[in-house]
């Protein structure tokens, strides 16, 4: 989809959940979940140019896929879990969006924990 197109599904979406709020607030929440899915699933596919980019770049640079494959899943994570937590915070959730966040940095902390040890490591064999 183009920027367009997204800006036209989110301005018509939030019209029909201004109207409707007044009468059914929950049919305006989930109006407002599923556009959000909607606009989520339709730049996913965006995505792929960027990853085959960088790996390229990366093979070209010799960095270890390792580390590359770690860092794309880790952006996708923190993407993933900004989402959600709008979501949440879009259907009055602010308690759980705090929670969901808190969750998604102690994933991105471990997940990356090997790339900060492979830094020290490094560090480690440079000094005499």
């Amino acid at each position: 989809m183009e920027v367009m197109q997204l800006v036209g599904i989110a301005i018509i979406s939030t019209t029909l959940c201004l109207v409707i709020k007044k009468d059914r607030p929950e049919m305006a929440n989930f109006i407002a979940i599923i556009t959000g899915i909607v606009i989520l699933l339709s730049v996913i596919s965006k995505l792929n140019f960027i990853i085959e980019s960088v790996q390229n770049l990366a093979d070209k640079a010799n960095i270890p896929t390792m580390y590359i494959s770690l860092i794309i899943k880790l952006i996708g994570i923190a993407y993933i879990m900004e989402f959600a937590i709008q979501l949440c915070k879009d259907c009055g959730e602010g308690n759980i969006a705090s929670k969901l966040e808190f969750g998604g940095k102690i994933i991105v902390m471990t997940m990356s924990f090997p790339i900060l040890l492979s830094i020290v490591e490094m560090i480690l064999n440079i000094m005499p």
